[in-house]
């Protein structure tokens, strides 16, 4: 029992404090057998770790491709060149091809999905350009465009298109069907046009027979004329279509043509006979018309115009010094001239000039020749400037008179209607009027008069 105390206080010195206070509280109980360990099992050895296989070499980088166009904003339009056949796209501010159309114009040319365009000069394209110059461009003709695919820039044109071949078929090559269609078209395209004329009216204006007209032979009437020989007189005068005044039918200096149906000289006195069948009209066109003389003017005293219109003339006296025979009438006579039948003409609307409302005749007043009013027509120009009869003008259309004949004169007053026309009137001094060709006027105001071939 010593010898157990003495081990634990030898013990209790070994221990930390806390051990020895648990022993100090056991000490008088009984030992207790100490439990058995348990067995610990072996530790289990480690897995062998599997052979690392060879890593692979890395693979070659490819090139850099262009990068895909994104999906086009909803609210971004893609621009379509049914023309060319491609479509475009916008994205990053550059312009991309989206589609092309096999077999287009784009396709041939070598355009592709993905290029992106460029102008002329490098810059990156805009829409609205590249859009703008493709739909100005003219099919026919080259379009060059400049691409990058990738790392590369290239042009890209298309091909000029051949200009379309005259292609042209016969009768007999036609079918059954394309000659009923063409006579059809044909019959309604006769038929429109007999509308449109009929709409459209005549354009022909008759004068009425027995008008009277006045001639010269530029050269004189020949002496030595023999049956059967032409001759060509020039209208010293103008033919009115009506007593109006308004339009000018037979403009001066119109041709008339004459064969000489009888001529005798006998040394005391000659005789003509003169038959009048075509009229040259000046402006316009030839329409044959008879006519006969019955009047004759000017300084052959001893000319007249007998039954007939044969006209008698007293010879010359015989004179050897003379080289040739006298004229039966001189340059300055003048023949008149009967229409037997209606003269209808038949002349487009620019033929047709107009008066402004009067006619005029020659007169002499201190050794200067003038132009006095013999009709002033009614509610026409001149009456509404004023103007009488009796009233000289000593100038027309900016021109003296003193050198002035009467077929020149009435050549001034007629012009287009709606034209002006100045004259000067001599009242103490000289006035300058100035009068409107082809007007009516009524209550102060003025109008157009109808055309002379809707007039009749």
């Amino acid at each position: 029992m010593k010898r157990i105390l003495a081990v634990i206080v030898i013990a209790s010195f070994a221990l930390p404090s806390g051990a020895a206070t648990v022993l100090a509280a056991t000490a008088g109980q009984p030992a207790r057998k100490a439990a058995p360990k348990p067995k610990s099992k072996p530790a289990a050895k480690p897995a062998a770790k599997p052979a690392a296989k060879p890593s692979p070499k890395p693979a070659p980088k490819a090139p850099a491709a262009a990068p895909a166009p994104a999906a086009a904003p909803d609210n971004l339009d893609a621009i379509a060149l049914f023309g060319l056949g491609a479509a475009l796209v916008s994205q990053d501010e550059s312009l991309y091809v989206a589609s092309v159309r096999p077999g287009s114009r784009a396709d041939l040319a070598g355009l592709k999905t993905g290029d992106e365009l460029f102008d002329e000069d490098g810059a990156a394209a805009t829409r609205e350009g590249v859009a703008a110059k493709v739909r100005a461009w003219t099919p026919g003709t080259r379009l060059a465009l400049i691409i990058r695919r990738g790392l590369e820039v290239r042009s890209v044109e298309t091909a000029a298109i051949p200009p379309a071949r005259d292609y042209a078929r016969s009768d007999k090559e036609l079918s059954e069907h394309e000659k009923a269609l063409a006579s059809d078209r044909s019959a309604q395209g006769l038929s429109d046009g007999r509308a449109v004329v009929k709409m459209v009216g005549p354009l022909t204006v008759p004068v009425r027979a027995d008008q009277g007209l006045w001639l010269r032979f530029p050269k004189g009437l020949p002496a030595g004329l023999k049956a059967g020989d032409e001759l060509v007189a020039e209208a010293a005068t103008g033919l009115t279509v009506d007593a109006t005044l308004d339009f000018m039918a037979v403009p001066p200096g119109s041709k008339m043509r004459a064969r000489v149906l009888e001529a005798v000289d006998d040394g005391v006195t000659r005789k003509v006979r003169l038959a009048f069948y075509a009229l040259d009209l000046n402006g316009g066109g030839t329409y044959v018309n008879l006519a006969y003389a019955t009047a004759v003017s000017g300084d052959q005293r001893m000319a007249r115009v007998g039954a007939g219109g044969t006209l008698v003339a007293a010879a010359p006296l015989p004179d050897a010094k003379r080289r040739a025979p006298d004229p039966v009438l001189d340059t300055d006579a003048r023949l008149r001239v009967r229409l037997l039948d209606p003269l209808v003409i038949d002349e487009p609307p620019s033929y047709w000039r107009a008066g402004p409302g009067l006619w005029v005749k020659t007169v002499e007043d201190s050794g200067k020749r003038l132009f006095e009013v013999t009709h002033a027509i009614s509610g026409r120009s001149a009456e509404n400037a004023g103007l009488k009869v009796g009233d000289r003008f000593d100038a027309i259309g900016g021109r003296s008179t003193d050198k002035m004949d009467f077929a020149e004169a009435i050549d001034r007053l007629y012009g287009a209607p709606g034209s002006d026309v100045e004259v000067s009137v001599v009242r103490g001094k000289s006035q300058t009027m100035k009068l409107k060709r082809g007007l009516r006027w009524a209550s102060g105001k003025s109008e157009p008069l109808a055309p002379a071939y809707n007039a009749q």
